[in-house]
């Protein structure tokens, strides 16, 4: 490592004989300059903390691409030329036509160049990650058993459903590539089989570090994704603002930021708005502070809807959501509960469900769905108001308890788990704990208030 001493900030840039290979091969392929290098951030100005996770080299030590020089809005910071971009359109010239998905061929082409130690694309593939520990779907059953737990079957959220279902789309994907490369052997001149283990690894490499390329490709079945290299450097945040499309002039696939970066400052992308239990599901990791996390409340508002209602009633009611198009997806955030779930809740504290004088209480909850009154009655938010602060009640229980678990299990250093696997699924229960913690003390503010 080479220490940079920048005004106020002291970081180490990292050239360790893996990324220094990698960035030669880069410049003798005329791979195009950045002002952008791989360094270790320190904790204080790494936005990142304990939470930062490197994609390419698979590290938790506060590690991002930081720019050498200032860089202004609107200024390309990296540009990867079409030859170092390994695309189904790319690897028909090697597989001929193929009945794979683009995830399936890639991650069937990274099994193989990993097996090939003279591949041209050995510097990029000797950097790639040597496991996917903090994955959910590589969960030890212990800890997959403290994942959020799967919700209505009309509305299906991040838990162990989800990771099964992610784990048997590896495996199906699995067995249509290795069919189609016992096809291709000879052709091919490999003799070995494709083992599950390996391409589980791979599946998840495309899946944490694909590209999305706009340009069309009619032969690209489940979209047209494409391997990069350099780019795996770039960290996720939140609030990044770029640009990202195939310049066609030039023939490169650009990342353009939006926004200036000062000489030392860490240089972000964004993989879209994503809350910190998708990013956990698809990526492996967790950004702090993330204003998109929220809390999805689908099972315990139709569980709500079971305990209040009769049978006959409950029926009636979630017939009425569906026909207005609002059962399910019902979420509350920091200082937020959506309009989907308060409009659920106004219904279930109506009263007298089949019964005379119903149809027009729910021609009056229609008028607040379409937005041509705020309420019903003060009877009626207020009810809303308790049956919401009773659903948050139970969220900040469980959350609590889950929290305390994941504690001792960090405390104990339990065999098979990656310590920040357990590190990051405890602080997504952190932050559903701090959001229904908020949301309660907000309930309590507001209910003396309606009137």
């Amino acid at each position: 490592m080479r220490l940079i001493i920048i005004p106020g900030i002291s970081l180490l840039v990292v050239h360790d004989q893996k990324y220094e290979q990698f960035i030669q091969w880069l410049d003798s392929n005329d791979f195009p300059k950045t002002k952008l290098e791989l360094a270790h951030f320190p904790s204080k100005s790494s936005r990142y903390l304990l939470f930062l996770f490197s994609r390419l080299t698979n590290t938790y030590t506060g590690r991002g691409m930081m720019a050498m020089s200032p860089i202004e809005a609107g200024e390309v910071i990296v540009s990867v030329p079409r030859r170092f971009l390994i695309t189904n359109k790319s690897l028909m010239a090697i597989y001929g036509p193929h009945p794979l998905s683009t995830h399936q061929l890639l991650a069937l082409h990274l099994v193989l160049l990993c097996r090939d130690r003279e591949s041209w694309w050995e510097p990029y593939t000797s950097l790639l990650p040597s496991h996917f520990s903090t994955m959910p779907v590589k969960y030890p059953t212990e800890l997959q058993n403290h994942l959020p737990h799967s919700l209505t079957v009309l509305f299906t959220r991040f838990g162990l459903e989800q990771v099964a279902q992610q784990k048997h789309k590896i495996e199906e994907d699995f067995v249509a590539a290795a069919k189609f490369f016992n096809s291709k052997r000879d052709s091919l001149q490999s003799q070995e089989p494709i083992l599950y283990e390996e391409y589980e690894w791979a599946w998840l490499c495309v899946n944490t570090r694909c590209i999305h390329l706009k340009t069309a490709d009619a032969t690209a079945k489940g979209g047209n994704m494409a391997l990069a290299p350099m780019l795996d450097f770039l960290n996720h945040a939140w609030d990044a603002k770029i640009q990202s499309d195939f310049n066609i002039k030039n023939q490169c696939f650009e990342i353009k930021t939006l926004v200036p970066y000062a000489k030392g400052e860490q240089v972000f992308i964004s993989y879209g708005p994503h809350d910190n239990l998708a990013i956990l599901k698809e990526y492996g990791f967790v950004v702090p502070d993330n204003v998109f996390n929220y809390i999805q409340l689908d099972d315990e508002v139709w569980s709500l809807f079971d305990d209040m209602e009769t049978p006959e009633g409950a029926i009636i009611k979630k017939q009425i959501l569906e026909g207005a198009g609002y059962s399910g997806d019902y979420s509350i955030k920091k200082g937020d509960v959506s309009f989907r779930l308060l409009c659920a809740l106004r219904l279930l504290a109506l009263e007298g469900a089949g019964r005379p004088g119903f149809n027009r209480r729910v021609m009056q909850w229609n008028d607040v769905v379409m937005g041509q009154t705020e309420r019903i009655s003060a009877d009626n938010e207020r009810r809303v108001m308790i049956m919401l602060q009773s659903i948050c009640g139970q969220v900040h229980e469980e959350a609590a308890r889950e929290v305390e678990e994941l504690e001792e299990i960090m405390n104990n250093n339990s065999p098979g788990m990656h310590p920040f696997a357990v590190r990051f699924l405890h602080s997504t229960w952190n932050e559903t704990k701090a959001i229904a913690s908020e949301m309660l003390i907000e309930i309590e503010e507001k209910l003396p208030l309606i009137t």
